[in-house]
C-alpha cells in the first residue's frame, strides 16, 4: 500500500506531521479531516513526486470568484458553472484545477470537499469561506464577497510591487555600473599608476578590481550560496519569527508594514465575522492568512485572551502590532454592535493609508538610491582621478 508524508493543521493552528499508509490521496485527506485536521501538503514516499497541482495565481482569484458568483446567483448549477469557467479560462494551471474540481463535483463532493482534496492550490481563507457559504446556503454571496476581498488584496499587492520597482532598478543599475567600472575602466589606469604612491581609496578599489577580474565567477557563486543559505535559515521557524518581528521595528518600512498588516487584518476579519463565523474562529483564520509569523503568533495570543472572556479591543490593544486608530474603531464597533461594518470601513481606510505611505516611502527611496549610486560611482572616479591629478601636478 502506498505511503504518504503529510503536513496538516488543526483549528488552533497547530502543525502535525507524519507518514500514513493508505490507498490513495483522497482517502488520506478524508481520514485527516475526520480527525479535524486540514492537510496543506502531502507527497508520495514511493514515487517521491508531489501530489498537489500548481497553485492558482492570486490575480486570477477575483475574476474566478466573481464569475462563479454571478452564475450561481442566476441559478446555473455548480458543475455547469465550473465548465463555463473552464472554457473561458486562459491560464493552463487554472483550467486543470477547474477540471479537477468539476470531476470531484460529479463524484458527489461539495465544492469545499473538492478544494480540500487539492491542498495548496487555493488559499486557506477561500476554502474556509466556501465551507461557510455552503453551510449557510449563500455560496453565491460568499463568492461575491471573496471577489471583492481579493480585488482589494491584489490592488494592495500591485501598489507594493509598483513602489519597489524603481528602487530595485536603480540598485541594479548601480551594481552593474560599479562592476563595469571596476573590471573595465579602473584596470586601464593601473599601468599609469604603478610608479606612484597611491591613496588608500585607490589601493582598496584596485584590490577589489583585481579580485573581480581573477575570481569573478567564484565571487558570484559565493554570493548565490550566501543568498541560498540566508533563505534556508529564514525557513527555520524560530529565525523566521525573529526576522518578522524585527522587520516591523525598522523606522520607515516597519511603519508601512504595520499599516499594511492593519489593513489586511481589518479586511479579513470583517469578511469572516460578517459572514457569521464566530469571533474565535475568525481570529484563528485571520492569523493564518496574515503572512507574518510574528503577527500570527500575536493573534494566537489574542485568541487566548478571547477565551478568557476579554473583549476584542482589549486583546488587540495589548499586542502593539496594529495602529491605535484601529483599536478605537473596534471599541466603537463593539459598543454599536456593528463590528463587521466598522472593521470593513477600517480596512478600506488603512488600505488608502498604506497607499499614501507607499508613496512617501518611494519619495524617500528615490533620492536615497540616487545618492547611493553617486557615492559608489563617485568613489571609483575619485580613486582614478586623484592619482592622475597628482601625476599631472608633479610634471608641472
Amino acid at each position: 500500500m502506498p505511503r504518504y508524508r503529510y503536513k496538516a493543521k488543526d483549528m488552533e493552528g497547530n502543525v502535525y506531521k507524519g507518514v500514513m499508509e493508505t490507498a490513495d490521496e483522497r482517502i488520506l485527506l478524508r481520514d485527516l479531516r475526520d480527525k479535524n485536521l486540514y492537510c496543506y501538503e502531502c507527497r508520495s514516499l514511493d514515487s517521491g513526486m508531489a501530489l498537489r497541482p500548481a497553485k492558482i495565481k492570486h490575480k486570477l482569484l477575483p475574476p474566478l470568484c466573481r464569475q462563479l458568483s454571478a452564475m450561481l446567483a442566476a441559478g446555473v448549477p455548480l458543475s455547469h458553472a465550473l465548465a463555463v469557467s473552464y472554457e473561458s479560462a486562459q491560464d493552463g494551471p487554472l483550467r486543470d484545477n477547474l477540471m479537477r474540481l468539476r470531476e470531484s463535483i460529479h463524484k458527489g463532493s461539495t465544492l469545499f470537499e473538492a478544494m480540500e482534496e487539492m491542498p495548496g492550490v487555493f488559499p486557506n481563507l477561500l476554502v474556509y469561506m466556501i465551507q461557510t457559504g455552503e453551510s449557510s446556503g449563500k455560496l453565491d454571496v460568499m463568492l461575491g464577497t471573496m471577489a471583492e476581498y481579493y480585488d482589494r488584496e491584489e490592488e494592495m499587492n500591485g501598489k507594493v510591487r509598483a513602489a519597489m520597482t524603481y528602487p530595485v532598478i536603480l540598485l541594479g543599475v548601480t551594481i552593474m555600473s560599479s562592476v563595469f567600472m571596476l573590471t573595465t575602466v579602473l584596470p586601464q589606469f593601473a599601468s599609469m599608476m604603478k610608479e606612484q604612491e597611491l591613496p588608500l581609496l585607490t589601493r582598496v578599489l584596485m584590490s577589489a578590481s583585481l579580485g573581480l577580474r581573477n575570481h569573478g565567477m567564484l565571487c558570484l557563486l559565493l554570493l548565490l550560496v550566501l543568498i541560498a543559505l540566508s533563505m534556508g535559515v529564514l525557513m527555520i521557524p524560530r529565525v523566521r519569527l525573529k526576522a518578522d518581528r524585527a522587520v516591523l521595528c525598522i523606522p520607515i518600512i516597519g511603519t508601512l508594514l504595520k499599516t499594511v498588516e492593519t489593513s489586511r487584518f481589518a479586511s479579513t476579519f470583517a469578511v469572516l465575522y460578517g459572514s457569521g463565523v464566530g469571533i474565535l474562529e475568525a481570529i484563528h483564520a485571520t492569523g493564518r492568512v496574515m503572512g507574518n509569523t510574528y503577527v500570527e503568533q500575536c493573534l494566537e495570543q489574542a485568541a487566548d485572551g478571547l477565551k478568557r472572556g476579554e473583549m476584542l479591543s482589549q486583546v488587540l490593544a495589548g499586542l502593539d502590532i496594529f495602529h491605535p486608530v484601529l483599536i478605537s474603531m473596534v471599541v466603537a464597533g463593539e459598543e454599536s454592535g456593528a463590528l463587521d461594518k466598522v472593521l470593513g470601513d477600517a480596512g478600506g481606510y488603512y488600505q488608502r493609508e498604506a497607499g499614501r505611505a507607499l508613496g512617501q516611502m518611494v519619495a524617500l527611496l528615490e533620492p536615497a538610491m540616487i545618492l547611493l549610486m553617486a557615492l559608489i560611482v563617485g568613489s571609483i572616479v575619485m580613486a582614478v582621478m586623484i592619482p592622475v591629478f597628482r601625476m599631472y601636478s608633479s610634471m608641472l
